[in-house]
């Protein structure tokens, strides 16, 4: 997980179909806003969800210019999916729904009017949106949540839980030690982004790249015409082999 640089041009479907939209829900929910909110006696089946167009925020000019942004990568795991995977936009802030510190439960509505924000949109695979991040959006102090659209302004005041790497450095949160993230200076946040972006069950694959290059650094400095130095390097590659095979 890096730091990721968009680009400063908005695609124009999220300035224009996707304003239309936005303006929609809103107004949708200045209407009536208690049968979209979660309420304690009221059933989750009886609040109203909202609908939203995926169409918009998932069109194709999106899609293209979110992964040239984040490098054809996942904004979470890194890994490169598009040879095998279409991936998913992915809202930061959740849209529909979202849940608290330790809930189970969704609570609603989620933050519906950042539904088609280029500020709020990154590029996943799908394993890491639909298995990992989800609803999830944890905050330090629940009592700073800012829920609803005439809140907008105010969002930077949230205590977020999680690492924006649209915004954030992941690298002041957590690092690695060999193949484990491991949160920096034991930060919440880190150990928070690191469980909830699901990012502990690449440490198989990064302890095979990180043996690949270990090997690649020894072999790099052989003389292929000094035995000697070859038998040296073959020595260290089996005693290598033995500790992390």
């Amino acid at each position: 997980m890096i730091r990721i640089h968009k680009t400063a041009a908005v695609p124009n479907i999220l300035t224009t179909d996707g304003a239309t939209e936005t303006t929609t829900l809103i107004n949708a929910f200045t209407a009536n806003p208690n049968q979209y909110k979660s309420r304690t006696g009221v059933p989750v089946k009886s609040i109203v969800k909202f609908k939203f167009d995926n169409k918009i925020y998932g069109d194709e000019t999106v899609k293209t210019r979110l992964v040239a942004d984040q490098h054809d990568k996942c904004c979470f795991c890194e890994s490169k999916f598009s040879d095998n995977s279409f991936g998913d936009v992915e809202h930061y802030r959740p849209k529909g729904a979202y849940k608290k510190v330790g809930a189970n439960a969704n609570n609603y509505p989620g933050y519906y009017w950042l539904a088609y924000n280029w500020n709020n949109l990154m590029y996943s695979c799908e394993k890491c949106n639909r298995k990992h991040k989800k609803n999830d959006f944890p905050l330090y102090d629940e009592t700073t949540r800012k829920p609803f659209h005439n809140h907008a302004n105010d969002l930077s005041h949230e205590d977020t839980l999680l690492i924006n790497p649209n915004t954030e450095d992941p690298s002041n949160f957590f690092t690695f030690k060999e193949e484990v993230p491991v949160p920096v200076n034991s930060s919440l946040k880190g150990l928070t982004s690191i469980k909830v972006y699901g990012l502990e069950r690449l440490n198989n694959s990064r302890l095979e790249n990180l043996k690949a290059i270990k090997i690649a650094l020894t072999l790099v400095n052989i003389d292929e015409t000094n035995a000697t130095e070859i038998a040296r390097a073959a020595n260290r590659f089996e005693n290598f082999s033995c500790r992390f095979g």
